[in-house]
């Protein structure tokens, strides 16, 4: 199953056929004990810690963990709903003061029912193994690297398998496709760009290459998600992302649209996050419309 099963299995438009038929850490440059979260130049203005926070730019070794759950529930055709549940858990080890060695896992369980229909599906999708350079130019705060993402556990996947990281990848607007695609080696290089002290303007982007493993056609990715964050305070970040990603190879309806609120609370070296997924335009959107998505996620993480 290729990166493009993310868009081919689960199309809104359509039925699914393989259900139809069943109908920041310290300030100071040396490790602390008791690293505290920062942001305004030493951390970052991000929404969870998939794309940043905990992170410390000064500190010079340190330990983060994180994780995020994402919900939703939608209409697939006629009596037949579904309800997934996802979630990504991971963690950074600063091995100097400007690089992370970083892993993520993620995590898809959905249950769809009603008429003659009555499927459960869990799945655990690829690994993301990377390193990025944390730093600071002026103004200018960025996380920049590169990673591979895949796992032996996704080869020939059942039915129901594929179908729990196809429905959890929609949870976030298709984003990180590499995660979510079974039997799929991704070479990934995720960034994420931020300017400004209480006002922040912010930048996630990623480029992706999906070599399917089952001899399938190579898949290429762009995400592009500029934001902004503000500090109410020194602990409560809010801000607002424009997700969006273009599966540059594939044809047809390639390219999502969402709209993303978000906020941020930080509690000594720990933090609790919130967010919320709107899809705004075809094939997943718009949210809010019969048979169409949008995803409630709530997670955390600390530094140690």
């Amino acid at each position: 199953m290729r990166a493009r099963s993310l868009f081919a299995l689960v199309v809104m438009t359509g039925s699914t056929p393989a259900l139809a038929e069943e109908v920041a850490a310290s300030t100071t440059a040396a490790p602390s004990p008791a690293p505290v979260m920062v942001g305004h130049g030493d951390g970052f203005a991000s929404p969870n810690g998939q794309y940043g926070a905990g992170l410390s730019i000064s500190r010079e070794q340190g330990m983060r963990a994180y994780g995020e759950l994402g919900v939703f529930s939608y209409n697939l055709f006629g009596p037949v709903d579904v309800w997934d549940f996802s979630a990504i858990v991971g963690g950074g080890y600063k091995i100097k003061q400007d690089i992370e060695l970083e892993a993520m896992l993620p995590l898809g369980f959905f249950h769809a029912g009603g008429g003659d229909v009555d499927e459960t599906g869990a799945a655990v999708g690829n690994l993301h193994i990377g390193a990025s350079y944390v730093g600071a130019k002026g103004p200018l705060r960025f996380k920049v690297g590169g990673a591979l993402e895949w796992a032996p556990w996704t080869i020939d996947p059942s039915q129901n398998f594929g179908l729990a990281l196809a429905f959890s990848s929609l949870a976030r607007s298709i984003h990180d496709a590499g995660l979510w695609a079974p039997e799929t080696l991704s070479i990934v290089a995720p960034a994420h760009l931020e300017a400004g002290d209480q006002a922040v303007g912010t930048g996630d982007a990623a480029l992706g290459l999906h070599i399917p493993t089952d001899g399938g056609d190579v898949e290429v990715s762009i995400q592009a998600d500029p934001g902004f964050g503000y500090y109410a305070s020194e602990n409560v970040l809010i801000g607002a992302r424009l997700p969006f990603i273009w599966l540059i190879t594939e044809g047809g309806d390639n390219a999502q649209v969402a709209i993303e609120p978000y906020g941020r609370l930080d509690f000594g070296s720990a933090f609790a996050n919130a967010r919320f997924t709107l899809n705004l335009d075809e094939p997943l959107g718009f949210g809010f419309d019969e048979g169409r998505i949008w995803a409630i996620h709530i997670g955390g993480g600390a530094a140690f």
